[in-house]
């Protein structure tokens, strides 16, 4: 049985002109520079605030003999809404999602749309793809349900609704060829709208997330690709596909440039979708095949898909729809394509498309035409900086190969001697199988891996220097010859070592002595505190779920202006240790090139040497340096962080947490001394580990493949054996 659960449900409302708020940071030179651009068309739209807090809920908890991973119910729900709109995308502040567990499933968001139903799922990962925001909603009134699955023990759920994006009308410039618009409506599948800013991405080639557009639009963060796009109201007013034809851009995919007519491109992708899980080319069934040579200007047939704005004698419902119209393909100077299809503002991104040879020949990017003729312009798939970006794709964008995972969780620690182990499942995917050769890559040399049985390959990790840190990826063959790899860019790192120590910990629930000092800062010191997730380069939480850590400018609108602001760590006493690790993680921000920079003192600050020099990212990420690599470790140790924007012309902010000092320690024993006298090596350890062998007993399986017994496993007894004993 479940205990009886109040379920509260309000109505927040908001007048659009009473709650208006800045729609665009002026610090975020990204968004700013794209709504001024003159090419760009944004949709012109009202930022409005709202206060919704659920406070910190929890589901029923279930009596003794209740059916476990219950399926989740409502816990908490609030309307939210603009009277005027004929569109709402919400804003989320801190959002806490309790996880899945042996006992109960993961909670949700279910944000309803009052006006069609429509209904988008969030979880822990989709709201942060989704950039802390919602999809756009038709109607101005949407609820947002808190789902979460009955336990004897339930996890804690909590959700902050800040505030709403919301329609106003609006008008966009024309560029029809001729006097009068001759396009049509059509549902090509393969092109979508970009949200908030009035542009169009198309997909194009296998890969399932990627498409193209023009740069000025500037695809990023919180943008949005919408799918099956409906006819606008009477009154114009644009309307919004289901959540389950909306994609969130992936910011770390986005690759563009806005350098004019012939050079002006986008390159990026967008994550699944959070409620069918699908990407989105696998969603819609088809993507653009782009021209493997751009053909001569001979006036064959180009079309061009978009969604255009409309005027007067269009009809309304038409404005920012999908239309499409053919004319002639009229110049290529240069990297520039010239060609007479109708477009208005809201086409830019469009293809240029060939009807002829049915192929993309570059992207719709700039306005030409008149009513007495002209041409509209954009960019060939000729450019250089294009194609560059195309043989070196990021984020999401990533080519799609073998699927390729770890078995278990990386590990924190590797043994010097070789004896650990690690495993991966390499299985087909994507119309490619494996070869059979996959590799382990670390620093310290590369390991073929050996097959467990099915798709499970084993290896060990060579023999390591102690303390070292280790780096390790790895590799697998497909049946055509290509290479895959995991992680998909980058490696993995560990470290070797028997054990480590903690000298030093604090995850800043306390004050244990860290100063902060600034020089010609105006705003953005660092502070200790809960992060207050502003959307504005700022970390949403903290890094290890305590809560709090040290973070910039801790308010809203209050990032690092001037500075440096430096952060600087209590004296921490080295002497004793063997060979020290610092350890933190670290956020860093900017939509510019300021830097956090990382500094030690072995002296109490008298001076310092720099440590590491961190450039923009977009997650926290966790660092490790030997602190006997840049300074004496025989003594005292201090850490100095800094953060700045100067000159003030970026929006910067950082965060650290969870740093510690750890001991490395290296006791490599003697894995061969399996019986008395220990400390020695001789024949009564051999008969010891014949007698292991024998009994299969799980100490004696010492190779890969693991859970076999065979030569392998001697093998490395004997080298163990003749290595000795220290």
């Amino acid at each position: 049985m479940l205990r009886a659960l109040s379920l509260t449900s309000a109505l927040l409302v908001a007048s659009g002109a009473a709650a208006d708020v800045t729609v665009i940071d002026p610090e975020d030179h990204r968004a700013v520079a794209r709504e001024l651009n003159e090419l760009n068309n944004p949709i012109p739209r009202r930022a409005v605030a709202f206060s919704g807090d659920s406070g910190v809920v929890r589901a029923p908890v279930t009596e003794p003999g209740v059916r476990p991973k219950a399926m989740q119910v409502p816990v908490w729900s609030q309307e939210f809404g603009v009277d005027d709109a004929g569109w709402i995308r919400l804003r989320f502040g801190e959002v806490v999602l309790a996880p899945a567990t042996d006992t109960a499933r993961e909670s949700y968001l279910k944000i309803t749309s009052l006006y069609d139903g429509h209904e988008q799922y969030l979880d822990s990962q989709s709201i942060r793809e989704w950039a802390f925001t919602s999809a756009y909603f038709n109607g101005g009134r949407v609820r947002v349900t808190l789902m979460a699955s009955p336990d004897a023990n339930p996890g804690v759920n909590r959700v902050q609704v800040t505030g709403a994006t919301v329609s106003e009308p609006t008008n966009f410039p024309r560029s029809i060829c001729g006097t009068t618009d001759d396009r049509v409506l059509s549902d090509d599948p393969r092109a979508a709208r970009m949200m908030p800013i009035g542009c169009t991405g198309w997909l194009f080639g296998d890969q399932p997330h990627s498409f193209l557009s023009a740069g000025h639009c500037a695809p990023g963060s919180g943008d949005v690709m919408q799918f099956n796009v409906p006819l606008s109201t009477a009154g114009g007013t644009p309307q919004n596909p289901g959540p389950q034809d909306q994609y969130p851009i992936d910011p770390a995919s986005a690759q563009y440039i806005s350098g004019g007519v012939g050079n002006d491109w986008a390159f990026y992708g967008t994550f699944a979708n959070s409620n069918t899980g699908l990407a989105p080319r696998d969603a819609m069934g088809d993507s653009y095949v782009l021209a493997a040579q751009v053909p001569s200007p001979d006036g064959r047939p180009i079309r061009v898909t978009g969604y255009g704005s409309t005027s007067a004698p269009v009809p309304p419902t038409w404005y920012l729809v999908q239309k499409t119209h053919v004319g002639s393909f009229v110049a290529a100077p240069g990297t520039s394509l010239q060609y007479n299809p109708d477009t208005t503002g809201g086409n830019s991104g469009s293809a240029v498309y060939d009807d002829s040879t049915s192929t993309a020949i570059g992207i719709h990017t700039h306005a030409g035409c008149t009513a007495t003729g002209g041409a509209n312009q954009g960019t060939s798939l000729n450019n250089a900086g294009l194609q560059n970006a195309l043989a070196n794709p990021q984020g999401i964008t990533l080519p799609l190969g073998l699927d390729m995972d770890l078995v278990g969780t990386r590990p924190d620690l590797i043994n010097p001697d070789g004896s650990t182990s690690i495993s991966i499942t390499v299985a087909p995917d994507n119309g490619l199988t494996p070869s059979g050769v996959v590799v382990l890559h670390t620093s310290a040399g590369d390991v073929v891996m050996t097959n467990a049985g099915g798709n499970t390959w084993s290896a060990n990790f060579p023999v390591t220097s102690c303390g070292d840190a280790i780096t390790y990826s790895f590799s697998a063959q497909d049946n055509t010859g290509g290479t895959w790899t995991l992680p998909a860019s980058g490696a993995y790192t560990t470290l070797s070592a028997t054990d480590l120590a903690i000298a030093f910990s604090d995850n800043f629930q306390t004050n244990q002595g860290w100063t902060v000092q600034n020089v010609a800062l105006t705003t953005g010191a660092w502070q200790r505190g809960v992060p207050g997730n502003f959307g504005r380069n700022d970390p949403p939480a903290d890094y290890d779920g305590s809560g709090q850590c040290y973070v910039t400018g801790n308010a809203l609108n209050d990032d690092v202006d001037g500075g440096p602001t430096y952060l600087i760590s209590p004296v921490i006493q080295l002497a004793g240790l063997n060979d020290p690790i610092v350890s933190f993680a670290r956020w860093h921000q900017t939509n510019g090139d300021d830097v956090l920079t990382v500094e030690f003192s072995d002296n109490l600050g008298a001076s310092w040497v720099n440590v590491e020099t961190v450039n923009s990212g977009t997650n926290w990420v966790l660092a490790e340096h030997r602190v006997g690599d840049y300074v004496s470790t025989g003594g005292t140790l201090m850490v100095r962080f800094a953060s700045s924007d100067n000159p003030n012309t970026y929006i910067t902010e950082s965060g650290i947490d969870a740093f510690k000092v750890i001991d490395v320690i290296c006791d490599t024993g003697c894995p061969a001394d399996l019986a008395e006298p220990f400390g020695t090596l001789n024949i009564f350890d051999i008969q010891t580990y014949i007698g292991l062998y024998n009994a299969q007993d799980p100490a004696a399986d010492l190779a890969a493949p693991f859970g076999t017994f065979n030569i392998f496993d001697i093998q490395q007894y004997i080298d163990l054996y003749n290595q000795g004993c220290p």
